[in-house]
């Protein structure tokens, strides 16, 4: 098992690789454009929560290709921390080939899986960023605010669960505030003015990545007919009878 210091440096260095700062949210579409990383964002049995492939290419100028799976039937908060999640797995993980899970669990006896988890809390939710956002009479142990919790879990766009997680890691929370907490998300929000986006599934269909530039290429050099052309787009979620129908009116 990895040290969650080292765990932590690995996801300060990848923000900072993303000129992300410590009180942003991080971009989880601009790391995985960065790191050539084809993501499939769609809707999925809900005890599912995402997958990740890391193949190796014969070729070593080649390097490693990435694939990733993300349940969007889950909360738009739970696909970040999934994605997060997944990052480990392909990035950092020695030896790594494929990983289906429901993240989160932050179950010690599955020691990659813990630590996927561990890199996603901390990618999630930097600990100097947490400082940033708490005013200093709540940065003791139990007394962080209903308000701050909402206002950093908007902030990092991060379920409270994760952010409670971490929390709790930081010796902020015993585990009475953290029961506590875990009540009435989506009611609380509300009754603070906030969006519920965050706690609820999108159930979109979106790839992320240049699987569309790909697949073009190969048509244009004839290794694949029209036909195919487009039944591999259509994968992307669109309808070409009706994109073409369109463009003639």
């Amino acid at each position: 098992m990895r040290s969650k210091n080292e765990l932590e440096c690995l996801a300060t260095r990848l923000r900072e690789e993303m000129h992300v700062t410590t009180k942003d949210p991080v971009r989880i579409h601009q790391i995985l454009k960065e790191k050539n990383i084809l993501a499939w964002f769609r809707k999925l049995d809900d005890n599912f929560s995402g997958m990740a492939i890391r193949i190796q290419s014969g070729q070593v100028s080649r390097g490693s290709r990435y694939f990733m799976l993300i349940n969007t039937a889950q909360s738009y908060a739970k696909q970040r921390f999934t994605a997060c999640h997944e990052l480990y797995h392909l990035l950092y993980q020695e030896q790594f080939t494929v990983s289906q899970n429901n993240a989160g669990l932050f179950n010690k006896k599955e020691t990659e899986e813990y630590n996927a988890d561990l890199f996603a809390s901390y990618l999630l939710l930097p600990e100097m960023g947490l400082k940033e956002l708490t005013p200093d009479k709540e940065q003791g142990r139990n007394k962080i605010s209903l308000a701050t919790l909402l206002k950093i879990e908007q902030n990092f766009g991060c379920s409270r669960s994760a952010l409670l997680m971490r929390l709790k890691g930081l010796g902020w929370i015993s585990d009475e505030a953290f029961v506590r907490y875990q009540k009435d998300v989506r009611k609380s929000a509300v009754e603070y003015g906030y969006s519920t986006r965050l706690y609820e599934s999108t159930c979109q269909t979106e790839l992320v990545g240049d699987y569309n530039l790909k697949a073009r290429a190969l048509y244009d050099a004839g290794r694949i007919s029209q036909a195919k052309y487009f039944s591999l787009l259509a994968d992307m979620g669109l309808n070409f009878s009706q994109e073409l129908s369109d463009g003639e009116e």
